[in-house]
């Protein structure tokens, strides 16, 4: 897997140094005041375009579309790139930009950009966990703790965001890298260019760990237009599933997945992967 190395604090100057400092600081207490998010994606700002007209890329995390963006600090990430069928670029965006990046395609057809965040640790209330295993599908985590006698401990966990976005710039496709696979841990694949997909269509995508199929993963979908309506579906043996685009606008498809592990703060090891694109008006 291709990542970015990210930047020792030690590389920024002192006063750029404070900078990233407060607005660590205003994020985390933005979290934290809001309780535990779910959601982490990426909006493109078109998501439709034109060749030669510059697309800013904002980073959010929150529930169902609703959520704060977050700045360009390089240290939470190792990965932020516009990727393409045989190179990637980084995604341009100075220190404590927001939206956090921007690109400028070249020609017309279909964008993938990615963003991997660095791991992050998270110490969660029975209840609250209880919940979040639940909305995500984690039937393993939970039986695990049921099983263990650790239904009133915290959830103690690290965990890794994988997100996705695809733009489109013009009608035409000199370019489609709506399939490409990036190497992250954990990773929605589409099986076809939902650009070319029109209101109603079914759409199929491949749920990859590690490069391999996930059988019987959760996979949640749903749009910007309306964010309750939420389709979910489990994998399939080939790491498959399906939804149906019923809404114009920006959606959002998401898998999470969960591992046990001891270390000396953590005891789960959580990947999220989120996947982002408009069905347009054809």
């Amino acid at each position: 897997m291709q990542t970015m190395t990210p930047y020792p604090m030690k590389y920024f100057p002192k006063q750029k140094r404070h900078f990233l400092f407060q607005i660590l600081f205003v994020f985390l207490t933005l979290v934290s005041s809001r309780g535990f998010t779910h959601d982490f994606w990426l909006e493109a700002h078109p998501f439709y375009t034109m060749p030669e007209k510059s697309v800013d890329i904002s980073v959010h995390v929150g529930n169902q579309f609703v959520g704060d963006s977050q700045p360009n600090i390089v240290i939470w990430y190792s990965d932020f790139s516009l990727y393409q069928a045989d190179s990637k670029t980084d995604i341009n965006g100075e220190l404590g930009r927001d939206p956090a990046g921007y690109f400028k395609p070249d020609r017309p057809g279909t964008y993938t950009i990615g963003y991997q965040s660095d791991f992050s640790y998270v110490d969660i209330d029975p209840a609250t966990f209880l919940k979040y295993l639940t909305e995500e599908g984690l039937d393993n985590a939970i039986s695990y703790r049921q099983k263990n006698n650790l239904t009133n401990a915290n959830g103690k966990e690290n965990y890794v965001r994988h997100a996705k976005t695809l733009v489109q710039s013009g009608k035409g496709y000199s370019i489609d890298n709506s399939k490409i696979n990036l190497g992250y841990e954990l990773e929605i694949i589409p099986l076809s260019n939902p650009y070319q997909k029109k209101l109603n269509d079914s759409f199929k995508v491949k749920i990859l760990y590690k490069n391999y199929p996930v059988k019987n993963i959760l996979l949640t979908a749903f749009s910007k237009a309306q964010p309750e309506k939420i389709q979910t579906i489990r994998s399939n043996s080939k790491g498959e599933a399906v939804i149906t685009l019923d809404h114009l606008g920006p959606w959002l498809l998401k898998a999470v997945k969960i591992l046990r592990i001891e270390d000396d703060k953590a005891n789960w090891q959580s990947h999220w992967a989120s996947l982002t694109f408009e069905v347009i008006q054809h």
